[in-house]
């Protein structure tokens, strides 16, 4: 166990230097925090030279020794990153005996128990990685850029690609029922993927906020609704409205075989690669092959009409009793043989047939029983999800609560969130998706978009490239961990939204370890990201009084509002001089150091008396 140089106090604990840890720590540094890391012995040698000056302890934050070297006597805030939600929670019951005052920043995976991490702790917050990166992934699937929507200040808040300079304009009453307050531009995307973040405010009074000849360039917005009524609310998926459709089961023989496309694809034991339904149209066409081949050569050997050959090859083929046969007597010794022979290939190819039918009328009564979905053969216009881990998971629910039909992949049948997907009407396929048969059986040739989740960046890469060879034109989101990485995949692959859960998810805890609460996190071209934040205006903090045209930054940070501390309605595009009071919070748009900056000019000065505030409520 490596112990720390000199004793830090007034610092950040981070334990576990995963991706997230280690992106939660870089956030933290932009703001000048002192932060400790813990981790294992390995990922303290790897995170050595990327962590330059930061103390790194190795060892367990259960142990009392190792949190002890961390020094989380004197510690501002504990975050933990690990994956393991247990593990947090004991580690963070073993810092509080330490230190009763410490912030605890927990990652949970288990939204239940999070739930309850308030009354575990007074001064705690409880955030999942995967709630707030899900979000990125179902927007550039759905909207391309833009399109992330969020409550912010009492408020809905939607990002939206506009041409041309808008901030300000009033329109009208908005489609969902909520009216349309303001418009602020906060990004203007170029051609070549470049990005101008947070442009200057427009004079007071003055229209627009952009350069001049800006026209023809995109430009990121926000539009700002004057209450929160979403227009969807999802009480039935479209899959269960198709089940619905169908009644739910095989009706009769004619039925069944009308709807074996549908009902044999996500089968409970057959191998992934081999598919009922295709079985059975290689049979039949097995029989009408035979039937026509037999039929000719009844024909020419036997004497008889067209008609008379092809209901006769029936009859030995099916076993139908059709008053038409060859006399005996005249019939050579070949004819015979080979009308024994197509009676025995016949009677095997039938009953195969007929197995095939009475396995998908088991194999749907099965479906419905074990609440499983197949994916409906009339679906369309859909969000195929690959992987089915936590991120997999939420997104797969964000796309259904958006109203769009999804469906998802994962190679293990028994995966964590298989059943609560399932539960959801959402339906799971098992197999490979990297496979062209498993894309197909997902509807790979009707899909509005495919999202690669699952935790290996080389299958997320495989499943976008194999879903682009099939259908150029789909827009793919894959998810990779690392974000300069995917900044290379972007490029070197043409594939253009790649998204990292780490670099979503870390502003969010780095800013609830200080105290403050990041709303939402909005990737803006091919690197950048905007982070929407709350920030309290603290008593005896630098921000007290400060007018907003001394907190704005142009290119780094906007106040988009100011909320006092009574039950009134947010004050929306502030005017220059308007000042922060203490007790308001800030509504804030800023990159990542911007609002590391505001963060640390927001810490009560040290000859103010105060005391540890509790981070802002989720």
């Amino acid at each position: 166990m490596a112990e720390p140089r000199g004793t830090p106090t007034d610092h950040v604990v981070v334990c576990g230097l995963d991706h997230l840890g280690l992106r939660t720590i870089e956030e933290l540094r932009l703001g000048d925090e002192t932060v400790v890391g813990i981790g294992s012995a390995e990922s303290v040698v790897e995170a050595g030279e990327r962590l330059v000056g930061v103390t790194l302890v190795a060892g367990d934050p259960r142990r009392e020794a190792v949190l002890r070297a961390a020094s989380v006597q004197s510690a501002v805030a504990i975050v933990l990153t690990g994956d393991d939600d247990l593990a947090n929670v004991h580690a963070a019951l073993a810092a509080q005996d330490l230190n009763p005052a410490i912030r605890i920043v927990l990652r949970m995976f288990d939204p239940e128990l999070g739930n309850h991490i308030e009354a575990l702790f007074p001064n705690a917050v409880a955030l999942s990685s995967s709630a707030l990166a899900a979000p990125g992934f179902v927007s550039a699937a759905l909207d391309g850029d833009g399109g992330a929507t969020f409550m912010l200040a009492g408020h809905r808040v939607s990002t939206r690609l506009q041409t041309g300079d808008v901030e300000g304009r009033q329109d009208a009453p908005r489609a969902d029922g909520g009216d349309h307050l303001t418009t602020i531009s906060i990004a203007t995307l170029h051609a070549d993927r470049t990005v101008d973040l947070l442009p200057a405010r427009a004079p007071d009074g003055a229209a627009g906020n952009g350069p001049a000849g800006n026209e023809t360039e995109d430009s990121l917005v926000v539009d700002v609704s004057s209450a929160w009524t979403p227009s969807i609310q999802r009480t039935r998926t479209v899959l269960d409205q198709a089940l619905e459709t169908t009644g739910g089961v095989v009706a009769g023989v004619g039925g069944g075989i009308r709807a074996l496309p549908s009902r044999l694809r996500g089968g409970l034991t057959r191998p992934p690669r081999i598919r009922a339904e295709r079985r059975l149209v290689r049979f039949g066409a097995v029989l009408l092959g035979l039937a026509i081949v037999s039929a000719a050569y009844f024909e020419i050997m036997a004497g008889l009409g067209p008609l008379d050959a092809f209901s006769y090859a029936i009859t030995l083929l099916t076993g139908a009793a059709i008053p038409n046969s060859l006399d005996p007597a005249r019939a050579g010794a070949a004819l015979k043989i080979y009308a024994i022979v197509l009676s025995i290939v016949g009677a095997a190819v039938v009953a195969v047939v007929y197995a095939l039918i009475t396995d998908a009328i088991v194999r749907s009564r099965l479906l419905q029983t074990l609440g499983r979905r197949s994916v409906p053969g009339t679906i369309a216009d859909h969000v195929i999800v690959v992987g089915l881990g936590s991120i997999g998971h939420r997104v797969a629910l964000d796309v259904a609560a958006r109203g769009v039909p999804v469906v998802v992949a994962d190679i293990d049948e028994d995966s964590r969130f298989a059943a609560s997907t399932r539960a959801s009407g959402i339906a799971v396929v098992t197999g490979d998706a990297r496979h062209p048969e498993i894309l197909a059986d997902l509807g790979i040739e009707r899909a509005r978009a495919v999202i690669a989740a699952t935790s290996d960046d080389l299958v997320n890469i495989a499943v976008a490239l194999n879903a682009r060879a099939v259908r150029p034109d789909l827009r793919v989101v894959v998810r990779v961990f690392d974000p300069d990485f995917a900044v290379r995949v972007q490029r070197g692959f043409g594939i253009r939204y790649t998204r990292s859960v780490s670099h979503l998810a870390a502003p969010a805890f780095a800013a609830a370890a200080i105290g403050s609460e990041v709303i939402a996190t909005v990737p803006v071209g091919d690197r950048r990201v905007m982070l929407f934040a709350r920030v309290p205006v603290r008593s005896g903090s630098d921000l007290e009084g400060l007018l907003v045209s001394e907190l704005d930054e142009p290119g780094v940070r906007r106040i988009l509002a100011i909320d006092g501390p009574g039950d009134g309605d947010a004050r929306w595009l502030p005017v220059a001089g308007d000042a922060a009071a203490s007790g308001d919070e800030l509504i804030v748009a800023a990159t990542r150091a911007g609002l590391a900056r505001l963060l640390e000019r927001g810490k009560p000065r040290a000859d103010a008396s105060t005391s540890p505030e509790p981070a802002t409520r989720p």
